[in-house]
């Protein structure tokens, strides 16, 4: 029996956190501070404003705001005016203009993109912008714009490159993978290199969003009452991380958002390195099954929109992700340390985000499975009772720990009185009416298909795009999540995805019925008890954002981002008819939709 070679945890450790101490430097390399903004009116005297600025204003008005950047910094913002921007001058010298149409120049919504080489490097750069306002109210943002920076790329991905080295020194993944896992990072990458930190995103600056909530812990070391902010009430794992990563790591000071990018890549590393381990301890026996479901895993296009998004959604993806490899590890195996494993990172995950219920009860379901088989045989195992207890025990005491650390605030503030739910405290009070919609059975049981299959994407606004309806909803998102991508190609690209999608759906059904009809009844029975983490994996999301969306119906609450770790059992289902190819014709056929989801990303990267 050939031995596993013993790997020293706290090297891994240690590498794993240097990629985070690599990438909070190369944040400092990348930062731009754009603050000290001031506003003149037809001429007049001077006062300190914050941006975005809008107030009444009728006439010209000037805006004159300091930029600091670092060596490797963006030199390239994004000024949106409201009405028409005039003229901008940098350090005094005039900047022209003379490229943008006046459309453009008067484009409140995207503004124009205008690069600044002039900028100086590690000291105060003073940039004027003028605007003329026809209308109340009068409106200006500037914001830093993303680049392609080779070395910062570089950098990067060299960073990443030494955590899933240390990573998979304990979660093994194929050569094949490898590679896959290389591709995928180069995509996230590539987006990143189009994105700024307040593109598409969740919640990140309304107030006391997860940015507030970060600046919370570095000033004042405690965390917020959960009735004061936006995101204050969830769990504190991923803002203590920020905090950290933020106020202790970086060897200068960080004044922009970037490094909260590569924070996110950063737990998106380990999303994936854990998803595709968990892929390779399934299908090792079949290498197309295999790699079809990692190309699929790596490249889904929500995945790469979430892989450099600020919030705790990707803590909890890393946390579950690992969870669930050690559950199912320990599910084929039945060693003890596995189930300990699964149980510890179930608990991070349950303190970073609510939605860790779910593994939780992944875990739950297969102890009662595995304690309800030892009793019927506690006669014939004389170990049978001291393993129920440590079943019992282990996990018992660290769920009871975690959900205490979790909700016990919560709670606490709801019992007293000034909190009005133990859930979402005063969240709840404070949503946009525009966000509500129907919560009577229809909404839950329809699939609206033509709308599905006629609408590339998804609004939480408009009824016209399916919000209505719960699958619509969810599916729709899986895809793109809740943004819009504009231009005839991606409108072409999101209606093809949604078809590819159907294709995907109606395979894993296909497949199943196909290949139940030939399994007797014991057959059936094993092949249900080895793959039960996985049917439970992918029921138990589903059925917690069910009840989410009942308890709160709001359009938003359906998003799939909550439940996004529920993608690798449903590409685990996908694949499962690869391992018996060419056979099951009609199954594979349409099950060819998920490696082409994946290959259609990039095609959407060409076309941002």
């Amino acid at each position: 029996m050939k031995l596993m070679k013993y790997r020293p945890w706290w090297i891994t450790f240690a590498l794993v956190l240097l990629s985070l101490f690599a990438l909070m430097q190369i944040a400092t390399l990348r930062d731009i501070t754009l603050d000290n903004a001031r506003l003149s009116i037809n001429g007049g005297a001077s006062e300190v404003i914050s941006l975005p600025l809008k107030r009444n204003i009728i006439g010209e008005y000037s805006v004159e705001v300091s930029i600091s950047p670092a060596a490797l910094a963006s030199r390239s913002v994004q000024i949106i005016p409201d009405d028409q921007l005039l003229s901008v001058s940098l350090n005094g010298e005039a900047i022209s203009l003379q490229e943008f149409s006046p459309q453009q120049l008067r484009d409140y919504t995207r503004g124009i993109a205008l690069k600044l080489p002039q900028l100086k490097t590690g000291q105060e750069n003073t940039l004027v912008v003028r605007v003329l306002n026809n209308s109340n109210p009068a409106g200006l943002d500037i914001r830093p714009l993303p680049d392609a920076n080779i070395t910062a790329s570089i950098s990067v991905a060299l960073a990443l490159a030494m955590m899933a080295f240390a990573l998979i020194r304990h979660l093994p993944i194929s050569r094949g993978q490898t590679l896959l896992l290389a591709v995928s990072l180069i995509a996230s990458l590539v987006y990143l290199s189009h994105t700024s930190p307040s593109t598409r995103t969740f919640d990140v600056y309304e107030g006391g969003g997860h940015r507030d909530y970060i600046e919370y812990l570095i000033e004042h070391k405690v965390t917020p009452p959960p009735g004061d902010g936006w995101e204050y009430h969830q769990p504190p794992a991923y803002y203590l991380i920020g905090a950290i990563s933020k106020s202790v790591l970086p060897l200068a000071p960080l004044h922009g958002d970037y490094w909260g990018q590569l924070l996110a890549l950063w737990l998106w590393t380990i999303f994936l390195v854990a998803s595709l381990a968990t892929l390779r301890l399934a299908l090792r026996k079949s290498t197309l099954a295999l790699i079809i479901a990692s190309l699929a895993l790596c490249l889904w296009p929500s995945g790469i929109i979430h892989s450099i998004r600020i919030g705790n959604d990707l803590a909890i993806y890393a946390f579950y992700a690992l969870a669930f490899f050690y559950c199912l590890r320990w599910w084929r195996a039945k060693a003890t340390p596995d189930l300990t494993w699964a149980c510890l990172w179930a608990s991070l995950a349950l303190l970073s985000k609510s939605n860790a219920l779910a593994v939780w009860g992944v875990i739950g379901v297969l102890l009662l499975v595995r304690i309800v088989h030892l009793w019927l045989r506690r006669q014939r195992n004389v170990n049978a009772i001291k393993t129920i207890r440590h079943y019992i025990l282990i996990p018992g005491l660290i769920f009871s720990l975690t959900l205490v650390a979790n909700f016990g605030d919560n709670v606490w503030h709801y019992v007293q009185g000034t909190s009005n739910d133990w859930l979402l405290s005063n969240v709840s009070d404070t949503i946009h009416p525009g966000l509500k919609v129907a919560n009577q059975p229809a909404n839950y049981l329809l699939f609206d298909l033509a709308t599905f299959i006629e609408k590339p994407f998804i609004s939480t606004w408009e009824d016209q795009y399916g919000r209505q309806y719960f699958w619509n909803f969810v599916w729709r998102s899986a895809l793109t999540a809740e943004f819009f991508f504009y231009g005839k190609g991606m409108e072409i690209w999101g209606l093809v995805n949604g078809v590819l999608l159907l294709m995907m759906l109606s395979g894993i059904v296909i497949y199943a019925v196909q290949r139940n009809t030939l399994l007797n009844g014991g057959q059936w029975k094993r092949a249900f008890m080895r793959n039960l983490p996985w049917v439970f994996a992918l029921i138990l999301p589903f059925l917690l954002l069910l009840a989410y969306r009942i308890k709160v119906p709001l359009s938003c609450n359906t998003d799939f981002r909550y439940i996004y770790p529920v993608l690798l059992p449903l590409v685990f289902f996908s694949c499962l008819v690869w391992r018996q190819f060419p056979r099951f014709k009609l199954a594979w056929i349409p099950a060819t939709g998920m490696p082409l989801i994946g290959l259609s990303t990039l095609v959407w990267l060409a076309l941002l």
